[in-house]
């Protein structure tokens, strides 16, 4: 296994603490109580772990050492064969004894897309499969059929078309992996569609849910929102018009119009008589 970085603190040229993260290959996940080595609530988000470099145990990975998320407060477990930072901490127990608790942190960032990052096998390289080694110069696309049979998990599809946000100064983006985001941005004159309007810095929030597939564009190169072709979003706005938008529909005759009486089937209208009767 790696050794990413240590750090510590010292006193008078003396180590008080030292501690190690560790890269490490995720192999298997339990994430409900299907999964065999599922015990109780307190299994889910558990990670079995192997070596980045060597395939020893992922054929029984409930034979690996496991290890669980650092945060309790957010959700962001890894795909298999994505790497993760390992510690470890000592935490004593029942006050009589001492535990080992080993804590993963998020998926390392190894393609800059927010998909996935899982980082094949060396051997993938060695048959000549350099789809992934290649994606990192943002030209080349990795076939949507996963031809290089790499694992992810039981039913994590990949979509070539994922691509990460583009970022303006000052911007907060959150992007999941399917394509669904929440950019806290500004007014970025003349940069992007809702920057034609208002003044620099002005606040706006927008929330994605479903990113456009650009037939057209064959890179990973990052995208903004596209309010016309993305399957759903919301912009709340300051000052800003949104440039191009196209209305979903021009049809206005509901607009304005009051509460019609609700439908009623011919066996409800029979018995409605013979029930005003009853009170």
């Amino acid at each position: 296994m790696s050794k990413i970085l240590n750090f510590g603190a010292t006193s008078g040229g003396t180590s008080i603490t030292k501690k190690e993260l560790t890269s490490v290959r995720v192999v298997d996940i339990i994430l409900d109580p299907s999964h065999p080595k599922y015990k109780n609530v307190d299994s889910i988000g558990t990670i079995f772990y192997g070596d980045i470099m060597n395939k020893k145990g992922i054929g029984n990975p409930e034979t690996l050492p496991t290890a669980k998320p650092l945060f309790s407060y957010q959700k962001y477990l890894p795909l298999i064969n994505e790497i993760v930072l390992l510690t470890e901490i000592t935490i004593d127990k029942d006050n009589k004894s001492k535990e080992k608790l080993k804590l993963f942190l998020p998926n390392i960032n190894i393609w800059n897309n927010p998909h996935h990052n899982a980082m094949p096998l060396t051997e993938y390289y060695k048959k000549g499969n350099n789809g992934y080694k290649e994606t990192q110069d943002g030209s080349v696309k990795t076939s949507q059929d996963n031809s290089l049979n790499i694992s992810f998990g039981e039913y994590f599809q990949e979509k070539d078309f994922i691509k990460p946000l583009r970022p303006f100064e000052g911007d907060n983006i959150l992007e999941g992996r399917f394509g669904n985001n929440i950019r806290l941005g500004s007014t970025s004159k003349p940069l992007n569609p809702w920057s034609q309007n208002g003044k620099n810095s002005d606040p706006i929030i927008i929330i994605r849910n479903g990113q456009y597939n650009n037939i057209n564009d064959d890179t990973f190169n990052p995208n903004i929102e596209d309010i016309n072709n993305d399957d759903s979003s919301i912009y709340l706005t300051s000052n800003q018009n949104i440039n191009n938008f196209e209305v979903a529909s021009k049809n206005m005759q509901s607009y304005g119009r009051g509460m019609d009486q609700p439908y009623m089937s011919p066996e409800d209208q029979l018995t409605e008589p013979f029930e005003k009767d009853l009170e």
